[in-house]
């Protein structure tokens, strides 16, 4: 019996690693003998799918607590967990995140990790004394599995290039995608826009974005950035700056709303310079949304063909290809089809099956 654990949901509210790891536990459905304990949780993702039949029937141990997710939720967890993998006779125990604290046994029990990223790693101007603890967390946790599930060849590749011992233990599994909603909300906007999905720091190059709409020159056009927060100064000085205040906005919602605003939309823009996998290109890819993504890191491993691709260090290139797909019906089409069928080489239950062979090797 495969057992997942704690560890994710009570040290996340909610977020993209509870999110695959909901999603790769649904598509495993009843094709495999597996349940999760949950313990005392914070995770606004697992309150809502609880009552999914195919989370709640594999469902042990979970009741929510109030207050933000903390990584002393996970460790007060442990020892109920651990008992948990005794109780139920866990063969397998999949980790959904790196343990704080990890008092399973070695004797009997086979554990699995799934290594998202590599970005703390990449150490820079931005480490810090929490940056290298959660390195030596997450070092730990690779070492002692038996496996290691890398959602991308290029983050196994980043982390074999600093931990190269671990080689013979990890593969690559991609995530799979599916629609978001089968219920999207019209966007109702009364411009075309393109569209900025997520977290807008560092990395994610906000700023290129802002830059590509001004060099497109496509002045019918708004930027809309869903989710990350209300713009800060800083995001506010480089709108004005740009001379593109009014044109681009902030805003918030679920799925059901996310699900249209891809639907709607010019494009999506995925300038990020680092990312373990890229999971909003092939969301944008099956609601019909052409992509622009940096070509960089995962991306066009998951993009593959169907997505364009513009340097972020150029911010005129991104303008070229903005305007090209804004201006041009038949290009946006061509996106449009492309990305349909590279969004349907990716499923949860692809991901599900692959998963269910590895555990049965570790049996």
């Amino acid at each position: 019996m495969i057992l997942f654990s704690h560890d994710i949901f009570s040290a996340q509210v909610a977020g993209g690693v509870s999110r695959c790891m909901i999603e790769l536990m649904r598509a495993l459905g009843g094709t495999t003998d597996w349940r999760l304990w949950a313990g005392r949780y914070t995770n606004e993702l697992l309150d809502n799918a609880r009552h999914d039949p195919a989370i709640a029937a594999h469902l042990l141990a979970a009741h929510t607590v109030t207050g933000g997710g903390r990584l002393s939720g996970s460790i007060r967890n442990e020892p109920g967990f651990v008992k948990a993998v005794r109780a139920q006779h866990a063969t397998v125990v999949h980790r959904t995140y790196y343990p704080v604290l990890d008092l399973v046994p070695n004797r009997h029990v086979s554990r699995v990790e799934t290594l998202m990223d590599m970005w703390d790693e990449r150490g820079g101007a931005g480490a810090t004394r929490l940056t290298a603890l959660k390195t030596r967390i997450k070092h730990r946790a690779l070492s002692r599995a038996d496996a290691i599930v890398c959602i991308s060849a290029s983050s196994r590749a980043e982390m074999l290039d600093k931990w190269p011992a671990l080689e013979a233990r990890s593969l690559v599994i991609p995530l799979g995608v599916r629609r978001l909603s089968d219920r999207p909300l019209p966007a109702l906007r009364k411009r075309p826009y393109f569209l900025f999905v997520g977290r807008r720091g560092t990395y994610k190059n906000f700023a290129v974005a802002v830059a590509g709409l001004r060099a497109a020159a496509l002045d019918s056009h708004e930027l809309l950035c869903f989710g990350g927060g209300a713009f800060d100064d800083a995001e506010l000085a480089t709108i004005a700056a740009a001379g593109l205040a009014g044109r681009v906005h902030q805003i918030g919602g679920g799925d059901d709303r996310l699900a249209g605003l891809y639907e709607g939309a010019t494009a999506l823009l995925y300038p990020s310079a680092y990312e373990g996998f890229g999971l909003p290109l092939l969301e944008a890819m099956i609601h019909d949304c052409p992509v622009i993504a940096a070509p960089l890191t995962s991306l066009p491993e998951v993009g593959g063909s169907a997505a364009v691709y513009a340097n972020p260090a150029m911010p005129d290139e991104w303008g070229m290809e903005m305007a090209r797909i804004g201006s041009s019906s038949a290009v946006a089409d061509e996106r449009r089809r492309a990305g349909r069928q590279r969004a349907a080489e990716f499923s949860w239950s692809k991901t599900a099956a692959s998963h269910a062979a590895l555990y049965s090797s570790l049996r």
